[in-house]
């Protein structure tokens, strides 16, 4: 069980909807008054840069509250950002600025989402297991590396110039690869850790299996300047108050923004109003055999880490370590027939 006194967080929520679903989602008085009331903000997703997007952000804009440009790629694209596809990162969002500003359009942020290139075969079964090692193993000759990093460090420090607070949504291991002061698992897995103001981490429910439940958020809250809770539009988990209530009052416990997924799932189930009169001190349970579990993997992958950043010098050290353990032998082997041979004179 788990009770802590805190604030209401800051809620932002996902909104993958485009075009005219977007606009009927957005054109209902209650909802946008709803979240203007409690601070709300919302990340629309912005694959294209269209007269029904442009609508959106001044609904928002009207009613005070704050937009995030969620940029994202077409779906034939694969949606999210990494190594192999910066150059387009760039394109795009110069593209959104230009579009911004040519219809006036207020924008508090702008959000970057930093996945693995076909991450969703990526992590399934034993082929999924062979994959990550092969490129783990040939992390260190990821060519692409350096260059997509620069760029897109140069893609941050333009977003701010241009008055833009900078989020970037990203998956949880990059908090391990950063505590360990690697970039093994950003080269394994194609992705960059950003230089953002806020960084998100995904711990949506299609993130783990279902019975790990909140162990995830639990695990990997400590680390988080923001969390990501709920469940995708397009993912077949269901989306259930209880575990969004559950995911909510936990991640409220570790940070003080929170990210929901989605805006139109939350108003299709009637959960905006509950989420809007959530008691956020309640007490919130969490499973310990989920939690210990994912406690000890991601010990294990940390212990990697650090191993695979400091085996060499602790190899080397090793090394004179046992050549001055066979010195010493030496000297004192070769010592002691000395001492015999005077003993036996004396005799």
């Amino acid at each position: 069980m788990m009770s802590m006194q805190h604030d209401e967080p800051q809620i932002v929520f996902f909104c993958e909807l485009s075009g005219t679903d977007l606009l009927r989602l957005l054109d209902h008085p209650d909802v946008l008054n709803l979240l203007a009331a409690r601070d709300c903000s919302v990340a629309l997703a912005l694959p294209a840069f269209d007269d029904e997007c442009a609508a959106a952000a001044r609904l928002l804009n009207a009613h005070g509250i704050p937009a995030v440009a969620w940029l994202t790629l077409p779906a034939d694209e694969g949606q999210a950002f990494n190594l192999q596809n910066y150059p387009r990162a760039i394109a795009c969002y110069q593209a959104f600025h230009a579009w911004a500003q040519a219809n006036s359009l207020r924008f508090a942020a702008v959000g970057f989402d930093m996945e693995p290139p076909l991450s969703d075969a990526l992590f399934v079964g034993w082929r999924g297991a062979r994959e990550i090692a092969r490129r783990i193993w040939l992390a260190r000759d990821n060519a692409l590396f350096p260059a997509a990093r620069a760029a897109y460090l140069e893609l941050m420090a333009a977003a701010r110039r241009d008055g833009y607070e900078v989020h970037a949504y990203q998956i949880p291991l990059i908090a391990d690869d950063r505590r360990a002061g690697t970039t093994l698992l950003q080269r394994a897995l194609d992705i960059v850790d950003l230089p953002a103001d806020i960084e998100v981490l995904m711990c949506l429910s299609e993130a783990a299996p279902e019975w790990f439940g909140s162990a995830l958020i639990a695990v990997y809250g400590p680390s988080a300047d923001a969390l990501a809770v709920g469940s995708s539009s397009g993912s077949e988990a269901i989306l259930r108050w209880e575990d969004l209530r559950r995911d909510l009052l936990l991640a409220a416990a570790y940070t003080d923004i929170i990210y929901v997924a989605t805006l139109e799932r939350c108003i299709a189930n009637g959960f905006l109003e509950r989420i809007a009169t959530l008691n956020w001190n309640e007490s919130v349970r969490i499973d310990p055999l989920p939690y210990a579990v994912l406690w000890s993997a991601r010990l294990i992958v940390l212990t990697s880490l650090m191993i695979a950043r400091y085996g060499k010098t602790a190899l080397a050290w090793l090394g004179w370590l046992i050549a001055l353990i066979l010195w010493l032998r030496g000297r004192y082997a070769a010592a002691q027939p000395a001492s015999g041979d005077r003993q036996s004179a004396d005799q």
